[in-house]
């Protein structure tokens, strides 16, 4: 049977036995056919516990000013009442959000999944929430979700690093009383704070693990290194060990890919299809490594006996590949963690520092790389044609 609300006949108070200044527990509104809960408002659960409603909205919003007693007080009427906090109202009230954005280029990753979780933890423990948005590797898109956060108010930004010609938009939303910490990257930047790693580092210690297993033509499957400022670190620290070694720099070994399996695949078959194809592979990213694995295996190419194959982010997957996949460890959940703590920091000082974390990366050997033999490979690609399976 259906009752219009304009129908209400009477609104009364419901006692339960509690220890609390006034014993209501909620509201209910009688209809004519039944009765349904009301949505209890803060000031009835402030006369409830005997506080004001101000300390009700520092109870949810800033839970480190009120006494640990009184919020635990404050927290068992809201349980025990179905008590939901607004906290859009409550930001609109104070002039002050606790809402955070957080930009990922895809989330399609289990890694940037990874950093996201560490996000959400330490927001939830400071009673903030997060809004994420996807630039997909789009500098437009990246664009205009960096300016509808700022339209947005909200209390701070993580990126997850920025485009190409980005780098002024952060600085003014910085200027415009926003905080933002990057995550991903290391920066040299004076204005902008970061929660990253050495990608060029990283790179170089990947590509040099080849060369001193003997590989001396090395493919790189990449990223869009002409977009991001962190894929491009990783070209040039392949390059750089490279020409460190005597290697001369060759661009028909460097495949520019988006991230993405089959992309992984198309590469690694673009590779092993050149008339001299490399000895050996580093995909500077798991997610291209494990399609690189794929490509090299429908090639007729076994890992690592006619093709060595390394990664870059230590991604679960990385492990349970056949064979396992030698890669760089990205301390992924860590950066996120640093940098909601930097972040919130910045938010209660007003932003007087400027924070910079470069974390620490690491080689993980594992089966598919080995030392380049002065033997023939097991297979060549001239193998390979006359016997059809190219």
């Amino acid at each position: 049977m259906l009752i219009n609300i304009m129908q209400t006949i009477s609104f009364f108070p419901v006692q339960f036995n509690a220890p609390f200044p006034m014993a209501l527990n909620s509201y209910r509104f009688r209809y004519k056919g039944g009765i349904r809960m009301g949505k209890l408002q803060m000031k009835q659960l402030a006369d409830m516990v005997g506080v004001s409603t101000s300390t009700i909205s520092r109870a949810f919003r800033s839970p480190h000013l009120v006494h640990p007693k009184t919020r635990e007080r404050i927290l068992q009427v809201a349980k025990e009442t179905n008590y939901i906090y607004n906290a859009a109202a409550g930001d609109l009230s104070s002039k002050t959000s606790t809402v955070i954005g957080v930009l990922v280029p895809t989330t399609k990753r289990s890694l940037f999944s990874d950093s996201l979780l560490a996000i959400q933890d330490k927001t939830q423990e400071k009673q903030f929430s997060i809004i994420i948005g996807n630039t997909k590797y789009d500098n437009g898109i990246e664009k205009e979700l960096l300016l509808q956060f700022q339209g947005r108010r909200v209390a701070g930004m993580i990126l997850t690093g920025f485009g190409f010609g980005h780098e002024k938009i952060v600085e003014d939303l910085i200027k415009n009383g926003i905080p933002c910490v990057v995550i991903w990257e290391k920066l040299d930047s004076d204005t902008i704070s970061y929660v990253g790693f050495d990608n060029f580092k990283a790179a170089y210690t990947v590509t040099d693990y080849l060369v001193r297993l003997r590989h001396r033509r090395i493919g790189l499957i990449i990223g869009p290194y002409s977009k991001m400022g962190r894929t491009k670190k990783r070209f040039e620290g392949y390059r750089a060990a490279m020409e460190d070694h005597g290697i001369p720099f060759e661009k028909s070994l460097v495949i520019e890919r988006d991230l993405d399996f089959i992309e992984g695949k198309q590469g690694m078959i673009k590779l092993l299809s050149l008339p001299e194809p490399p000895t050996a592979v580093f995909a500077a990213s798991d997610t291209l490594a494990i399609g690189a694995l794929a490509g090299a295996k429908e090639m007729g190419f076994r890992v690592p006996d006619d093709v060595s194959l390394a990664g870059f982010d230590n991604i679960e997957f990385a492990a349970y590949c056949d064979p396992p996949l030698t890669t760089i460890s990205v301390p992924a959940y860590q950066m996120g963690q640093i940098a909601v703590k930097s972040l919130l920091e910045m938010i209660e000082k007003g932003m007087t520092e400027v924070y910079r974390y470069c974390l620490e990366t690491d080689l993980i050997i594992r089966n598919s790389c080995t030392e380049l033999r002065t033997r023939k490979r097991s297979r060549t690609l001239s193998d390979m044609f006359i016997s059809g399976a190219v």
